[in-house]
């Protein structure tokens, strides 16, 4: 599992830096340390404002992967209710083997298990 974490910088790394309003520290890193996990990338620097937008469009991309799985379920459950009833219409509709149910009491009598 990936963390995310936010580091507002101090004012004295800042001082001198050829872009300060990049307050934000964005880093990227396992939940617990493990030896033979993939390698993270360095720290992203990021103004307020950038941090913001990634905010929303981060619920905007996870609000349009909700609705799509919510339209994927639903189209599950109509086809799902759909088998099911073909299914059962077919089920229903069929008629009995009898030449099968005629070999099953055939072989019973030859067999005796059943009278003749």
């Amino acid at each position: 599992m990936t963390v995310l974490t936010l580091r507002l910088l101090p004012q004295d790394e800042l001082a001198g830096d050829p872009c300060p309003e990049a307050c934000i520290e964005l880093t990227f890193g396992p939940l617990r340390p493990e030896p033979d996990l993939v390698v993270f990338p360095e720290p992203v620097r990021m103004t307020p404002s950038d941090l913001v937008r990634l905010r929303m469009e981060t619920e905007l991309v996870l609000g349009e992967m909700r609705a799509e799985v919510m339209r994927a379920e639903i189209a599950w459950e109509r086809a799902l209710g759909e088998w099911y009833e073909e299914g059962r219409a077919a089920i229903e509709a069929r008629r009995p083997d009898t030449t099968l149910l005629a070999r099953v009491l055939e072989c019973l009598r030859r067999d005796q298990l059943i009278p003749a």
